[in-house]
């Protein structure tokens, strides 16, 4: 299972139209000379490291729970100055009070129960005046539907109800932010439509499938079928598959 996760986040995380929504946000950050930047749940690493390539950070740490991505983001950027992983927990990381310069959390407070103190931990590590990057997903809008009764439309719906906690986390992160002390900076919205051979939006499709298979939900057949489907729209170019994201930057005050 988290090998497959892992496989789905290199997919979404090398596909130019996400990494034009991560430039778009990161290319702000106005950051001090030598900056150290921290991604909380850093997954395969992508993202820890455009805080180097696009933020401007001179070292990023990526802080990820799972054994399984922390060993992939080493492998991908085993050569790379300055960036470095470890296996921790966002909530209470070993980072020192008043530490970091840039903390980012990608498509994190969506999965994490009690978003609340990830942002805690974020505000305690920070310097006076460092900044908080968070971009997530604002799944209700997401979709492949193309027509009434799509059933694909549900294998998306079922995949999002699985695996995310948190599905209007960024409707309610600036009164989030503002509550733990931070000022609050832009917000921003980026679409996201899955472009080309929709590499990332089919493994939603799959493992959709997948698990409604999985829980008795549909037959293992029928999940293949909806897999089919999704492939078939892919090569006669019809898929459709999109989802509206929200970046939010925050100051810890100086």
């Amino acid at each position: 299972m988290q090998t497959a996760i892992a496989d789905a986040m290199d997919a979404r995380c090398k596909e130019p139209a996400q990494m034009a929504i991560r430039k778009e946000y990161l290319s702000d950050l106005d950051l001090p000379e030598g900056a150290f930047a921290v991604e909380f749940g850093s997954g395969t690493g992508h993202v820890t490291h455009d805080l180097i390539t696009l933020a401007g950070a001179d070292r990023a740490l990526g802080i990820e729970p799972s054994p399984v991505m922390v060993q992939r983001a080493e492998t991908h950027f085993a050569s790379e100055p300055g960036l470095s992983f470890e296996i921790g927990d966002a909530k209470r990381t070993s980072l020192e009070d008043g530490s970091v310069d840039l903390v980012l959390m990608h498509t994190l407070l969506c999965h994490v129960p009690g978003p609340e103190d990830v942002i805690a931990e974020a505000h305690r590590v920070l310097k006076p005046g460092g900044i908080l990057a968070v971009c997530d997903g604002d799944y209700d809008t997401a979709t492949a539907q193309i027509a009434d009764f799509d059933p694909l439309d549900q294998v998306v719906r079922f995949m999002i109800d699985q695996n995310v906690t948190n599905l209007w986390v960024m409707r309610r992160v600036a009164g989030m932010l503002a509550a733990s002390g931070f000022d609050l900076g832009k917000r921003r919205a980026h679409s996201y439509v899955a472009e080309g051979e929709a590499t990332y939006y089919l493994t939603v499709i799959n493992r959709g499938a997948e698990r409604m298979a999985e829980t008795g939900v549909l037959f293992p057949e029928t999940a293949e079928a909806l897999k089919d489907e999704a492939r078939r729209r892919v090569e006669e170019s019809t898929f459709f598959g999109f989802m509206s994201y929200v970046s939010q930057i925050a100051c810890k005050p100086g």
